[in-house]
């Protein structure tokens, strides 16, 4: 059985101003080179809790309670100093929105060269070198010669690739995926979700996918956690949450799930 290598105990988030708690309690430990999937509507506290992870909660929002640990070392115990230097290292973060992610005043390579030349300490040549690489890894065609192209100067699917190969940029060892397929149609959605998968295996990364639609991570996830309101109403192995589902939330979460049959048929339905 693989080893725990991300454990968050307890997790509970929250306005520390007010004592309003927008994550209660949650436990969930996510094993080496696994996949997990934290899945929930919009509003069950996912993002938060991995937010919390990577010690980017938004001002006014705190950890209230609990602890995270990654490789068993506390998270919450770090400076922030430490923390920066983790993100990126360690963990690597593919937001929701690609296009807001990037910075729309500088170019592809000056980018990826901030994030190399700080945590990696490579000089501009080496730096160079390093982004063709990762933009070729993740399926950029030609990567030399998109180099001094913005953000907006790319497709959606390909900021996205972009993302991705920022990401995992400084060598990081676990993957968050937020939402990665947010906003792309549905023959690009399958292109990034195939593609996080392969550089999974190939990295032998553990990935965490964060997503609202079940159907996103099926055949992709190792293990489920559900979040409802905050608070996490299962988890599971991915054949015990898809084919023997425990709570009435999971079952609801499968039933809006789409399927190729469904589509086709233009009906409500099964979600296998």
């Amino acid at each position: 059985m693989s080893s725990a290598h991300l454990e968050i105990q307890h997790l509970t988030i929250g306005f520390a101003s007010t004592g309003r708690v927008l994550v209660d309690d949650v436990s969930l430990t996510v094993r080496r080179g696994d996949a997990t999937a934290l899945v929930g509507e919009s509003g069950s506290g996912k993002t938060l809790s991995m937010l919390a992870v990577m010690g980017l909660l938004p001002a006014g929002i705190s950890v209230l309670g609990g602890d995270v640990k990654l490789n068993g070392v506390s998270l919450l115990s770090l400076d922030s100093r430490s923390r920066r230097r983790l993100n990126g290292s360690e963990i690597g973060l593919v937001p929701q929105d690609a296009m807001a992610a990037l910075n729309p005043t500088l170019d592809i390579q000056t980018q990826f060269e901030l994030v190399l030349r700080t945590h990696r300490r490579m000089n501009r040549a080496a730096a160079r070198k390093r982004t063709i690489e990762l933009l070729e890894q993740v399926g950029i065609p030609e990567p030399d010669t998109k180099l001094k192209r913005y953000a907006h100067e790319f497709s959606g699917g390909q900021r996205q690739r972009v993302m991705i190969a920022l990401a995992l940029s400084c060598g990081p060892d676990m993957l968050i995926a937020d939402e990665p397929t947010t906003a792309l149609d549905v023959t690009i959605q399958q292109q990034i979700l195939d593609l996080v998968a392969r550089l999974r295996q190939e990295l032998d990364m553990t990935v965490m996918w964060i997503t609202h639609d079940l159907g996103v991570v099926a055949g992709l996830a190792d293990d489920v956690a559900v979040l409802r309101h905050g608070k996490l109403v299962e988890a599971g192995s991915a054949e015990q949450i898809f084919f023997a589902p425990e709570h009435d939330y999971t079952r609801q979460l499968l039933a809006a799930t789409p399927t190729l049959f469904d589509t086709a048929a233009g009906t409500e339905g099964a979600t296998r």
